[in-house]
């Protein structure tokens, strides 16, 4: 309920009467709360479209990329040398594990959006894991750049690889992406607790 009034005084500023409104405001406050929802969903669907316009965008670049450099390995009496082949073979595996990647980083995506994302947690030691991402990550790290691999005392973790590898191959990727020059540095270090 909202409550309006007003006060009259006279000339001399002696209070008269007054007179007042009690209203019942539940159906502005509903159509309050409806616009809000709205205006919820009309954002959230912004979003997604913008989402998927990226990704669509994304997806192409190394989909492209492996149809063109297959269609030229693949063209009949095509005079490449062998280090001109080795090139090609690089750049499309180097587009397939960025495809790869992305398809995956929009299933846990949907995963984590549906509470249903699962985490398989074993013991690995912290050498073969990041043995694994630098060798993943020096083929498509910009050439640019140096990426240097930094080793510290080995431990065993007990963790989820996939997620684990996941992260840190998102950290090069974006450094790779904004590191202008220099390097990029992989690596890890360890503190022993007395």
């Amino acid at each position: 309920y909202q409550v309006r009034g007003k006060g009259i005084v006279n000339s001399q500023g002696v209070f008269q009467k007054s007179y007042g409104l009690l209203m019942n405001i539940d159906n502005i406050k509903q159509r309050e709360r409806e616009l809000q929802e709205a205006r919820k969903l009309a954002e959230e669907a912004t979003l997604k479209e913008s989402f998927l316009a990226n990704m669509s965008h994304e997806i192409r670049t190394p989909l492209n990329a492996i149809v063109g450099f297959s269609d030229l390995l693949a063209m009949p009496g095509n005079e490449f040398t062998d280090e001109d082949k080795k090139l090609f073979i690089d750049t499309i595996h180097t587009n397939n594990e960025l495809l790869l990647k992305l398809i995956n980083d929009i299933l846990d995506l949907s995963r984590a959006e549906s509470g249903q994302m699962d985490f398989v947690i074993k013991n690995y030691k912290v050498s073969e894991v990041m043995d694994k991402i630098y060798a993943t990550h020096s083929v498509q790290m910009p050439k640019h750049l140096a990426f240097n691999y930094v080793k510290s005392d080995d431990v065993e973790i007990s963790v989820d690889e996939s997620r684990l590898r996941q992260v840190i191959g998102n950290f090069l990727t974006n450094a790779g992406k904004f590191t202008p020059e220099g390097s990029v540095t992989l690596g890890w270090n360890t503190i022993h607790e007395t």
